[in-house]
């Protein structure tokens, strides 16, 4: 009789190895040690966050109602000083810019002496006059903010509105009084 042949399994009819050969032992090649990664650990975050993080949201929740644009045509009743910084969310900026809620608004129809880049001394003082008697006109009662026709904005990204009380412009008054003129789309000289 012939030799006894085992099979593996899988290796289809070719002999593992003869009965009673010692088993064949691959070659080992000694390999260094495996650096093991350490367990990733969760870093935690301060116990002060989540507190600074609530505050600066309740922070935000009340300066955003008094930095929110009025809708067109409702009526405005607050208090206008003169602007004295970036601060101010309310405020009157020269003789034809207000602020209202944060929003940058330029008075459409009228234009007035600068106060920032003046050509001249006495348009300097025309300008804090228009100023002036501006916040005195906005503090007189309610005046309501009413858009325009055409460009919403200017140059500036400053909003183009008309300051209306009971049907009146606001900024009429102060051509009437002599410290603008209508604006007919190029600055004039305020000099000489």
């Amino acid at each position: 009789m012939g030799e006894v042949v085992r099979l593996r399994p899988g290796m289809r009819g070719r002999p593992a190895r003869k009965v009673g050969q010692p088993r064949r032992r691959r070659a080992v090649t000694p390999q260094a040690p495996r650096a093991r990664r350490p367990a990733p650990t969760r870093r935690r975050a301060p116990f002060w966050l989540p507190l600074a993080v609530l505050l600066v949201a309740s922070g935000l929740g009340v300066l955003a109602f008094d930095f929110w644009p009025a809708p067109t045509g409702i009526a405005v009743s607050r208090d206008f000083a003169v602007c004295r910084g970036r601060g101010q969310p309310t405020c009157v900026v020269d003789g034809d810019t207000i602020r209202y809620r944060g929003e940058r608004i330029r008075l459409l129809d009228i234009d007035t002496p600068e106060i920032f880049s003046p050509q001249c001394a006495s348009e300097r003082e025309w300008g804090r006059r228009a100023m002036y008697r501006l916040v005195e006109l906005l503090n007189q009662g309610s005046f309501e903010i009413v858009a325009g026709f055409g460009n919403d904005r200017d140059v500036y990204g400053r909003q183009l509105r008309r300051l209306v009380r009971n049907g009146n412009s606001l900024g009429d008054m102060l051509v009437e009084e002599g410290l603008a003129r209508r604006w007919t789309g190029m600055r004039g000289g305020w000099c000489g």
